[in-house]
């Protein structure tokens, strides 16, 4: 199998070259580049057509949401993983609403880094563990606990918030469920459901319901709640 390549982007000298040494020690990465700028980082990509770029957040010049979402437009192909010292919702947000596919922290483990570029290469989205909970709580969306009983509200304001009742029917997508299935199972139209899948991707800027699957099950969403109103009970 061909060796991931990897352009690492990031203004501190000292971190970029950490990080280099940690992926040249995996068998199955080559890092191709480097780059300390958003402006380096889309020269660069166009002379080494990286598979999998990792991207600072802050740095001089043109930032890197800016820089991955010229990059994710320009080149859809390639993947962008954020790596940064910021645990803010905003710029988590912002980052996937412009094409990144994975968020992790400059703090976790070289090893929980090393493995969100493998999954993120192979597809995933891919979120730092430590940002989990308060993206689970921020789906949930403002009072609304994430292990509340479902409910038939319509979607909220906000790019990210699901209703409890997306939330459920994101479950069952991530579960295998077709539209029918899903259906049957809350014991809703079919149309009913397209309609909360659509809300669903748009909400979570994903192309597909396959995409959303995965995003799911790296959240830990695929695990059915407790039966409550609106589920049917076997």
């Amino acid at each position: 199998m061909d060796a991931i390549r990897v352009l690492v982007v990031d203004d501190h000298d000292l971190f970029r070259r950490g990080l280099m040494e940690v992926l040249d020690e995996e068998s199955d990465m080559e890092v191709i580049g480097e780059a300390r700028n958003g402006l380096e980082a889309i020269d660069r990509v166009a002379e080494l057509s990286p598979d999998v770029v990792f991207m600072d957040l802050n740095m001089p010049g043109q930032n890197g949401i800016e820089t991955t979402a010229y990059l994710t437009q320009k080149w859809p192909d390639m993947k962008v993983l954020v790596l940064t010292v910021s645990e803010e919702a905003a710029d988590l947000y912002s980052a996937l609403r412009v094409g990144a596919r994975g968020y992790v922290l400059k703090i976790s483990d070289p090893q929980e880094i090393v493995d969100a570029l493998r999954q993120v290469h192979q597809g995933w989205v891919v979120v730092s563990p430590a940002m989990a909970p308060r993206f689970l709580s921020d789906l949930a969306g403002p009072g609304e606990p994430a292990a509340a009983a479902p409910s038939s509200e319509g979607p909220q304001e906000g790019v990210t918030q699901l209703t409890i009742r997306e939330q459920e029917i994101l479950r069952l997508v991530a579960r295998g469920f077709s539209n029918a299935g899903i259906a049957e199972e809350l014991m809703v139209s079919e149309n009913t459901v397209k309609s909360h899948i659509k809300n669903i991707l748009g909400k979570l800027h994903m192309k597909n319901r396959s995409e959303a699957a995965s995003y799911a099950g790296r959240l830990g969403l695929t695990q059915a709640p407790e039966d409550g109103p609106g589920r049917r009970s076997d």
